[in-house]
């Protein structure tokens, strides 16, 4: 069963059991961690029962309303989030994680003034919520408000350092400014975090070719390969920083290795033309520059469906 048809709208519950069937049954303290515990496992109708039964029987409780809106916002119905943590807000004022999560819901409906609003009122609840200033971040560099960002990604690590993602942002966020070398310090941070997670490795090599250190570069792509070998944008990374090293043979390589995995990336036909055409491979570079032409116009026709 579809989880969002589990979802109580608009809380019109049974009438509370009689005494002696409610003595047997666990409070909504217990209900809720029973939820919760189900929610963690991702078995999300369960925790769902869970909820929804704590708001039959109270349908006030503001914390089975928070996780019940959680759970809207996670199958997409972020209207129906929001509402939701609201209500909670009503019944409980002073929720920072009900504010952050209508934050969240907000930036994702394309919101990010309001949802800018509502972090505020996350951090003005509790000034100690990491994941608050790390949203917020986000949002700012989206508005290009990026020294606000940094100051707010700074926060958001120094409360919780190991936020790789926070971290990951702060990073691009740097990197966004030119500042190559801190940005590669905050991308190292977020690999020391998880090695095994590619996309540091991706963005560490960018940077580094970025600041002409292509040597470098080439071997931050190969570290993302490593670690997913159908990464399709470090394959085109490392590609055009063979090119640029001269190794042109081993770019045109690379180049048809990231259209096998990523036939569709117009940019990696045009960087196999480029690399054709520098070999004396004229025919074959416009064959690559059509393939390129047609991906765009399909890209096009689809946006405007």
């Amino acid at each position: 069963m579809p989880v969002s048809a589990a979802l109580p709208r608009p809380f019109a519950f049974p009438a509370k059991p009689c005494l002696e069937a409610r003595m047997n049954r666990p409070n909504a303290a217990q209900l809720i961690e029973q939820g919760l515990y189900h929610h963690r496992q991702g078995q999300i109708a369960l925790a769902m029962d869970r909820y929804t039964e704590v708001l039959r029987n109270d349908p006030q409780n503001a914390d089975a309303l928070y996780y019940v809106a959680v759970v809207a916002c996670a199958e997409g119905q972020f209207q129906q989030g929001i509402e939701l943590a609201r209500r909670a807000l009503g019944f409980k004022p002073g929720q920072a994680r009900a504010h952050n999560l209508i934050g969240k819901a907000l930036e994702r409906m394309g919101r990010p003034k309001d949802a800018l609003l509502s972090f505020d009122d996350a951090l003005a609840c509790d000034t100690q919520f990491a994941e608050a200033y790390g949203n917020r971040a986000n949002v700012l560099t989206d508005l290009g408000r990026h020294a606000e960002a940094l100051s707010s990604f700074d926060r958001a690590v120094a409360l919780n350092p190991d936020a790789l993602v926070d971290w990951l942002n702060r990073g691009a966020t740097l990197h966004g400014l030119g500042r190559f070398d801190e940005a590669i310090a905050s991308y190292d941070r977020a690999i020391a975090l998880d090695p095994k997670f590619p996309v540091p490795h991706f963005n560490r090599a960018n940077a580094l070719r970025e600041s002409g250190r292509l040597a470098e570069a080439l071997a931050g792509y190969d570290d993302a390969i490593a670690r997913d070998g159908k990464f399709g944008e470090a394959l085109l990374g490392r590609a055009g920083t063979l090119q640029a090293l001269g190794r042109v043979d081993e770019a045109l390589a690379a180049a048809d290795r990231t259209i096998e995995v990523a036939p569709d990336m117009t940019q990696a036909h045009r960087v196999r033309a480029a690399l054709l055409q520098a070999l004396g491979r004229p025919d074959e570079a416009q064959e690559s520059l059509a393939t390129a032409a047609e991906l765009e116009a399909k890209a096009k026709e689809a946006a405007e469906a």
